[in-house]
């Protein structure tokens, strides 16, 4: 039904109180984190699975305190090795022991981290306080405290970071979507890229920190609110 009254009326509904509480519950420092990951049909490190999500790449923006610059953190695996190891070490030091750290679709990155402790109990005590840590920034959309016409019915961020944050674009980029960036490391990881493999890299991380400076500008938006 709003979604319906918003597209007549041309209008943005925003509900104030439960944004004001959901920005207002944030815990600094905060971390924006998001993962991609390969799914090979044939599984290549021990204790995975065919198909299974397997991390090979983070971005994660690192705001200290309200007003404190930005900073970036960034991790993209060698693809002659399992990917894992070196992304979990980064990972944990990255992430610094206390503060939200926000991603957009919890499942997916908390599932990630599930699989990781599974198979490295050894970082189980890390990663479990990386996991207890997350927080989805995809709630105020999801549940429709924030909606406009423009994000067409989705809450996707593909839909919302047009809507909020117009300027921002993929568009420009040689990568624009997960299944490029997934389906291009797993062609390094399996011998048949054919591509300039430094120049592809560059897109990949570009990609990669495209999705979370997105998630920066987004709770920005929300901020103003």
């Amino acid at each position: 039904m709003l979604q319906v009254q918003s597209e007549v009326n041309g209008t943005t509904h925003i509900d104030i109180e439960e944004i004001r509480n959901f920005t207002n519950g944030l815990i600094y420092p905060l971390y924006f984190l998001d993962f991609e990951t390969i799914g090979p049909a044939v599984p290549k490190y021990n204790g995975s699975r065919p198909y299974q999500q397997l991390v090979f790449q983070y971005s994660l923006h690192i705001q200290e305190t309200l007003t404190s610059v930005i900073e970036h953190r960034e991790y993209l695996a060698d693809p002659s090795q399992d990917p894992r190891i070196g992304f979990i070490e980064q990972l944990i030091e990255d992430c610094g022991t206390s503060g939200d750290i926000l991603v957009y679709n919890i499942g997916f990155e908390r599932g990630k981290l599930n699989d990781l402790i599974d198979v490295f109990p050894e970082f189980s005590n890390e990663l479990l306080g990386i996991v207890n840590r997350l927080k989805d920034l995809m709630i105020p959309f999801q549940q429709k405290w924030y909606y406009t016409p423009e994000m067409k019915g989705s809450y996707s961020i593909k839909y919302v970071l047009p809507a909020l944050v117009p300027e921002l674009s993929y568009n420009d980029l040689d990568i624009k979507e997960g299944g490029t960036a997934s389906n291009t490391f797993l062609s390094m990881v399996n011998g048949t890229f054919a591509g300039d493999v430094e120049e592809t890299r560059n897109q990949l991380l570009e990609y990669c920190k495209l999705d979370t400076f997105a998630m920066v500008k987004i709770l920005e938006k929300l901020l103003l609110i």
